[in-house]
C-alpha cells in the first residue's frame, strides 16, 4: 500500500517581468543596403542555430548578392572572448539568434 506524502514543500515562482527602464539606449543607425558589406552570423552555441542563421544567409544573400558573410560561434551562450568580439566588430552588421 503507497502512503501518500505529506511533507509540505515550498514552490518558487518566478514571474519575468521587469519594470520598464527609464534610459532607453539608441539604436545602431541602418546601413541603407547590405550591399558590398560583411555581415557576421553570430551562433551563441545553442542547438540549431546554425541552422536558423544558415536560412537566415540564404534570405539575405538572395536580397544582397554583393555581401560577404563570416561566420563566428562563441564558445558558450553566456558571454563571448574578447577576441571574437573584435573580429565580429571589424563587420559592418551582425545577425545573432538564439537557438532551440
Amino acid at each position: 500500500m503507497n502512503v501518500p506524502d505529506t511533507t509540505r514543500r515550498t514552490v518558487l515562482v518566478y514571474e519575468p517581468v521587469a519594470e520598464a527602464g527609464k534610459n532607453q539606449d539608441a539604436l545602431a543607425p541602418r546601413l541603407p543596403t547590405l550591399d558590398g558589406k560583411v555581415i557576421a552570423l553570430l551562433d551563441n552555441t545553442k542547438d540549431l542555430v546554425d541552422v536558423l542563421l544558415g536560412e537566415v544567409k540564404i534570405l539575405l544573400h538572395k536580397d544582397f548578392p554583393g555581401a560577404e558573410f563570416r561566420h563566428f560561434r562563441k564558445e558558450s551562450v553566456s558571454g563571448a572572448a574578447p577576441e571574437l568580439l573584435e573580429q565580429v566588430a571589424t563587420c559592418d552588421a551582425v545577425v545573432t539568434a538564439v537557438g532551440d
